[in-house]
């Protein structure tokens, strides 16, 4: 017993190999700007944490928020690191698409 043609899931058009190299290189510059700002987060926190409050009380919650601050944003940046090789891997691999046939 087979399954009719109308049970069967629509075939996806190709991908067009122009508008994938853009998409693709889109989120590599994305990333790149996110790294900047992470960059800018991670040196103030960082000054901050080399400057702290007056009081015994207000340094040590200020230090503790600020490392945690500046340990997030490590972290962050990490991530945004291995997303940026991911689609820098995917932008030079659509450069290699056949480009589509015009419909």
């Amino acid at each position: 017993m087979t399954k009719s043609a109308k049970n069967q899931p629509a075939s996806r058009p190709p991908v067009d190999a122009l508008q994938y190299e853009k998409l693709a290189l889109s989120a590599f510059d994305l990333c790149d700007r996110q790294m900047g700002q992470l960059d800018t987060l991670i040196t103030l926190a960082s000054s901050i944490v080399r400057n702290p409050a007056m009081t015994r009380d207000e340094r040590r919650r200020h230090r503790t928020l600020l490392e945690l601050l500046v340990d997030t944003a490590e972290q962050y940046q990490q991530e945004v690191g291995c997303d940026r090789e991911l689609f820098q891997v995917i932008a030079l691999d659509a450069k290699g698409l056949p480009v589509a046939a015009p419909h």
